[in-house]
């Protein structure tokens, strides 16, 4: 079983840019979240609290999942939004059947392994291009993202398939078993939300004030009718924020109604400014450290630095 060592690389150390996850062009896959910057450790994969279960080899031109997630977040049901071909994802509301793209009712959803509690499973057809995707919960109804998986790795002692993956991204090219160790989801609707502080502290504003505010998974990433959450100015240094998510939602800090400040980090030499998402934990009063102007600024000072 192969696995890409780079994607793997990017995995822990935040290599791809978050939007709202709505419908997408063909010949393009959704946008999705980096890795977060955060002056806490991210969720940990779920420890194995319980043995692996060996689950039977797909017959030729199928590829078998095989979940390990937390105890008891499966909610409505985990299913795979993605590409059989190469071309078009999965869009709002629907995830892969058999064929393509279907609704909920229709889609092929994972089964809990027998006489386990953490282990789910499912088989999908591999496609003339393989198969590429991410695991995401099955929403409501509400047509978002927000449910997909993150601290995503691969057990690779049990997995068979030829895979590669970075991020919450997979596609895997030949027949047989991908074993998939979750951390969590980045929100689920069967969590209850609970009430988040949050301190952000930031390199020194340039120029005009203006009004900040967060998105992100718990107000659909700044999507269409989106709930604004704004922030409270305590300093030029210090922002602060209260609203209302589950643990594992991402987001991250902007000006009101677009991205024309947003922080930026420095990677590799170049600044980018997707690179800063948080994720939230158990712990509901988060302080968040932007203040090393060595390796994060407001992307509206750049022109003046």
């Amino acid at each position: 079983m192969k696995v890409n060592k780079l994607m793997l690389a990017a995995l822990f150390l935040g290599a791809f840019a978050f939007a709202s996850c709505d419908k997408k062009d063909e010949k393009q896959e959704p946008v999705t979240p980096v890795t977060p910057v955060t002056p806490d450790e991210p969720v940990d994969p779920v420890e194995p609290g319980e043995d692996i279960p060996d689950v039977d080899e797909p017959e030729d031109g199928f590829v078998t999942f095989v979940l390990q997630i937390p105890e008891g977040t499966e909610c409505n049901g985990i299913a795979i939004k993605g590409t059989y071909d190469g071309a078009a994802w999965s869009g709002a509301d629907t995830y892969l059947g058999k064929e393509g793209s279907v609704s909920a009712k229709e889609a092929i959803l994972f089964e809990q392994v027998e006489g386990t509690k953490t282990f789910f499973k499912a088989t999908f057809p591999l496609g003339e291009a393989g198969i590429e995707g991410k695991v995401c919960l099955v929403y409501a109804g509400d047509g978002s993202w927000q449910g997909q998986a993150v601290n995503m790795s691969v057990n690779e002692d049990f997995s068979t398939a030829d895979v590669t993956y970075g991020g919450d991204n997979f596609k895997v090219t030949t027949s047989g078993l991908v074993y998939f160790v979750i951390g969590g989801w980045q929100s689920s609707e069967c969590a209850t939300p609970v009430d988040y502080t949050l301190t952000f502290k930031t390199t020194p504003w340039c120029g005009d004030d203006m009004d900040l505010e967060v998105v992100g998974s718990m107000n659909d990433w700044g999507g269409e009718g989106y709930i604004v959450i704004p922030v409270t100015k305590v300093s030029d240094t210090e922002y602060t924020v209260t609203f209302k998510a589950t643990a594992n939602a991402q987001l991250k800090i902007r000006s009101v109604g677009s991205w024309t400040a947003e922080i930026q980090q420095l990677v590799d030499g170049e600044w980018k400014g997707a690179v800063d998402n948080v994720t939230l934990t158990e712990d509901t009063k988060m302080v968040v450290d932007y203040t090393d102007a060595e390796t994060f600024r407001w992307s509206v000072c750049a022109a003046e630095e």
